[in-house]
C-alpha cells in the first residue's frame, strides 16, 4: 500500500461517483473492443472456403493474437482499475493509455462496409466510451498538488494520444463515410483452394 498512498491526490479524497464511471466506461471501452473486433468480422460478410484449411487456420491464429493482447490489456486495466479505486494517480496513468488503445482498435481500423448505417452507428458509440473515460479520468489527474508533476504527465500522455487521434480520427470518418454508401450489388468471385475452383459472394449472402 505504500505506493498507493505515496501517489494518492493531495486534493482531498476522490468521488465514489467519479472513480465508478471511471472504471465503468473504461470496461465499456475494452468490450467495445471486442464487439468491434467479432462485428467488424461479420460485418465483412466474407466466408472462408474449404480449400486447405488455410483460412481456418489464419483465423485461429489472428483469434490467438487478439486473446493474447486482451490478456496483457485486460490486466493493464484490472491494476489501473485497482489503483484507481485506492485513489491512487497511478491508477489513472495505466487506464488513460488503456482507453487510447480501445479506442485506436475501435476507431482505427475498418470496421463499417459500404451501406452498413446501423452498424456504422454502433461503431461511432462505442468510439465515443474510451473518449468519455478519458475525460472523466482527468479530473482526478487534475487534482493533484503538484503542477510541475502534472505538467510532465498530461506531456506524456498527450504524446500517446496524438498517434491514436491522427489514425482513430480519419478511420472513423472513413467508417462513416462507407457507412452513407449505397452497398454494392453481390459479386461472384472464384477462390482457387487445392482442388477445384470453387465459387463465394463476397459481401453479400447467397441465395
Amino acid at each position: 500500500m505504500a505506493l498507493v498512498s505515496s501517489a494518492t491526490s493531495s486534493a482531498g479524497v476522490w468521488s465514489r461517483k467519479v472513480r465508478f464511471w471511471a472504471i465503468g466506461l473504461t470496461a465499456g471501452g475494452l468490450l467495445g473492443v471486442v464487439i468491434a473486433f467479432f462485428g467488424g468480422t461479420s460485418a465483412s460478410a466474407a466466408h472462408l472456403t474449404p480449400g486447405c484449411g488455410g483460412g481456418i487456420g489464419l483465423l485461429f491464429v489472428v483469434l490467438f493474437i487478439f486473446a493474447v493482447i486482451a490478456g496483457f490489456v485486460g490486466a493493464f486495466a484490472v491494476a489501473g482499475a485497482i489503483l484507481l479505486w485506492f485513489r491512487s494517480v497511478w491508477g489513472v496513468l495505466l487506464l488513460i493509455p488503456v482507453n487510447l488503445l480501445s479506442l485506436y482498435l475501435i476507431a482505427g481500423s475498418q470496421n463499417v462496409y459500404a451501406g452498413q448505417v446501423a452498424w456504422g452507428a454502433v461503431v461511432a458509440l462505442l468510439a465515443a466510451i474510451p473518449v468519455i473515460a478519458i475525460g472523466v479520468l482527468l479530473w482526478p489527474l487534475w487534482t493533484r498538488g503538484n503542477r510541475l508533476v502534472l505538467g510532465l504527465q498530461l506531456l506524456v500522455l498527450g504524446a500517446l494520444a496524438v498517434p491514436v487521434v491522427l489514425t482513430a480520427g480519419p478511420g472513423l470518418a472513413s467508417d462513416v463515410n462507407s457507412a452513407l454508401q449505397a452497398p454494392p450489388a453481390p459479386q461472384v468471385a472464384t477462390h482457387a483452394g487445392c482442388g477445384a475452383t470453387t465459387g463465394f459472394i463476397v459481401r453479400a449472402e447467397q441465395p
